[in-house]
């Protein structure tokens, strides 16, 4: 098994993964397998193998590329910071590997109802109450994604945000879901999919 003993430099992303990224398509991520220790661009459905560390998706290439305010970045400088990125939440790994198991089920039920991660997770902080991850996922040809926030074990509420261009600070839709303890965990991931699929068919 794998630990977080990795130093820097361990993930190599090279500007064929940036060219790739771009190409695949918005529902393709660039992802680091803890086993091979392999940098691929995969599906959405392959991203949600907990054993993958998921570095970005298309959507978040141009937001990096927004951060160079003086030129225009070209694909070696895009892969240089998702490898610093990457090489940096390898201290974290094996909090996000937790809670990549503990949405596993909820990010294959949205890929198979065509709703693809629109952006690399956030995790909380270790030690900071309950661990955490927020996931944003897009509908293709909508416009708004949905936020996602789920706690271990769904113990605390999972929080739907309905979010895109235009809508400024308040979001088109915001909803708590309560199931945890209350159905099996495989249950209660099919319905926060189906209410996420559902909500973004109707605020995209």
């Amino acid at each position: 098994m794998h630990t977080s003993m990795y130093h820097r430099g361990a993930i190599q992303v090279t500007n064929g993964h940036i060219a790739q990224l771009r190409i695949d398509g918005p529902d393709r991520a660039l992802t680091w397998h803890e086993n091979t220790r392999e940098v691929e661009v995969v599906t959405a459905s392959e991203a949600a193998n907990p054993r993958r560390m998921i570095i970005a998706t298309s959507a978040g290439l141009d937001e990096i590329a927004e951060a160079y305010e003086d030129h225009e970045p070209t694909d070696g400088d895009l892969a240089g910071d998702l490898a610093d990125i990457a090489g940096d939440w390898l201290h974290a790994w094996p909090e996000v590997r937790a809670m990549n198991l503990q949405v596993h089920d909820l990010r294959s039920f949205l890929a198979d109802a065509g709703v693809y991660l629109h952006g690399a997770p956030v995790c909380g902080p270790p030690g900071e109450g309950l661990p955490w991850m927020r996931d944003h996922y897009r509908l293709a040809g909508a416009a708004r994604f949905a936020q996602v926030t789920v706690t271990f074990a769904f113990i605390e509420p999972t929080r739907i945000r309905i979010a895109g261009p235009g809508d400024g600070t308040q979001p088109r839709g915001e909803l708590s879901l309560h199931a945890g303890g209350v159905f099996s965990h495989t249950c209660t991931s099919r319905l926060i999919a189906r209410t996420v699929a559902d909500a973004l068919r109707t605020h995209g």
